[in-house]
């Protein structure tokens, strides 16, 4: 007898973990987050409460938006994410604004759609549905209440879409730079994990 076919978040969330390499829970139980820039060059960052209340909706997101778990996937979701709002987590307000920045300079057309296609879409981060909820429904139930554009569709931008993404664009480089004042204690941290085994 075949399998029933898997078409929920919770049935499609361990095979998601499986193939792009990550815990079983998405790291929400890890002490550190690491942070790819290519396959061979990353850091590590400490977790925090406010990044593991964002952890399960944020892969929820990848899920029923075809967004991959890599380098340019998540330039694109974090687009998607920026466009279609973060609310209180502030956490993947700032994760998503380093996403959108590094796929400004290296992904620029696709994080552009993925912007436009979030302008039109609501995401988990309304916390209009529940974890519970969003992970025991359908994907194409999910895609339908957060009202996603159907994944292959081309969207034809409009001027509020192309000035709302210049806008968000220049947030984020703003952030980002000022950001840069907390290199010295990421380096650090990352010379701590080395020095004790746990890099």
């Amino acid at each position: 007898m075949e399998s029933a076919i898997k078409n929920t978040p919770k049935e499609l969330l361990p095979t998601f973990y499986e193939k792009y390499n990550l815990e079983t829970d998405g790291g929400v139980k890890d002490s550190k987050v690491k942070i790819e820039f290519t396959k061979n060059i990353y850091i590590y960052i400490p977790n925090s409460d406010t990044r593991r209340k964002a952890l399960l909706k944020h892969d929820i997101h990848h899920i029923i938006t075809g967004y991959k778990s890599n380098f340019k996937g998540e330039t694109e979701i974090s687009s998607w994410e920026i466009a279609s709002g973060c609310n209180k987590y502030w956490a993947a307000w700032i994760l998503d604004f380093y996403g959108m920045l590094y796929g400004f300079w290296f992904n620029l057309p696709n994080i552009f759609k993925a912007f436009v296609k979030g302008r039109r879409s609501q995401n988990l981060y309304s916390d209009v549905i529940t974890d519970e909820a969003a992970l025991n429904m359908s994907v194409e139930k999910l895609q339908e209440l957060l009202h996603l554009p159907p994944l292959g569709q081309q969207i034809k931008p409009t001027a509020g879409d192309i000035l709302s993404f210049l806008f968000w664009s220049l947030i984020g480089g703003i952030f980002s730079t000022l950001s840069m004042l907390l290199l010295p204690p990421v380096i650090l941290y990352n010379v701590y994990l080395a020095l004790t085994g746990k890099y």
